[in-house]
């Protein structure tokens, strides 16, 4: 390249005479001996300074909203209703008589008075209560006896229903019912009696009562 040949003053490049613009690069070529200004831009490496200490950004909490505070609500008082307790009544306490002491006693039930027919044929029959003796006794209607008693007669000198007997406390008493041939009572030291028809007599343990050809004695 000969001294004084004009250059480009981007890249350097040698300008033919006359040109307007760089072969190389392209720039604009200025009128040749004008100073060209050129712009251009410097890149510097980076600083190579020690880095910044990192400031730490304080972390403002954010408020956090108060849960809502219910309102009190009001209650009723409850007013308990008072417990009336039940008085208690002592039962009656009752003495016991000891030994000593009199107590009542109950009288016992009434025994049944039982009196024992033994005949002259062998027969027996117990009497308690009324009942009614013959060769073939029969209660009256509508009536109800403790017992039938029949007596063994082949000669049939018992009437079918001769007498009546019932039991009591003081003795056994006989009544005749109009019978045939009648009755005949006889205590032991006594005269032997005929009854009259219904004629009634309240006989001892021991006496002895005559029906027709048969007889039995009292126990």
């Amino acid at each position: 390249m000969a001294t004084g040949d004009p250059t480009c003053d981007v890249c350097g490049e040698v300008l033919p005479e006359g040109a307007y613009f760089c072969g190389e690069c392209g720039a604009s070529v200025p009128e040749f001996g004008s100073p060209i200004e050129t712009s251009v831009r410097r890149v510097d490496p980076p600083a190579t300074s020690a880095p910044a200490a990192a400031v730490a950004t304080p972390v403002v909490a954010e408020p956090v909203a108060a849960a809502a505070v219910a309102e009190p609500v009001a209650v009723a008082p409850v007013i308990a209703e008072p417990v009336v307790a039940e008085p208690v009544v002592a039962a009656p306490v009752v003495a016991v008589p000891g030994p000593s002491e009199s107590m009542p006693t109950e009288t016992p039930a009434a025994v049944a008075t039982a009196f024992t027919l033994v005949f002259s044929t062998g027969e027996r029959a117990q009497v308690v209560g009324r009942g009614l003796i013959g060769r073939m006794p029969v209660a009256p209607a509508n009536e109800t006896w403790d017992h039938l008693i029949v007596v063994s007669d082949p000669s049939k000198t018992v009437s079918k229903t001769h007498l009546r007997v019932e039991a009591l406390a003081e003795g056994l008493m006989v009544t005749d019912l109009d019978s045939a041939n009648g009755t005949v009572v006889s205590m032991p030291g006594i005269a032997a009696e005929r009854l009259a028809p219904h004629e009634r007599v309240i006989l001892r343990p021991g006496a002895s009562v005559g029906i027709g050809d048969q007889s039995f004695t009292v126990q």
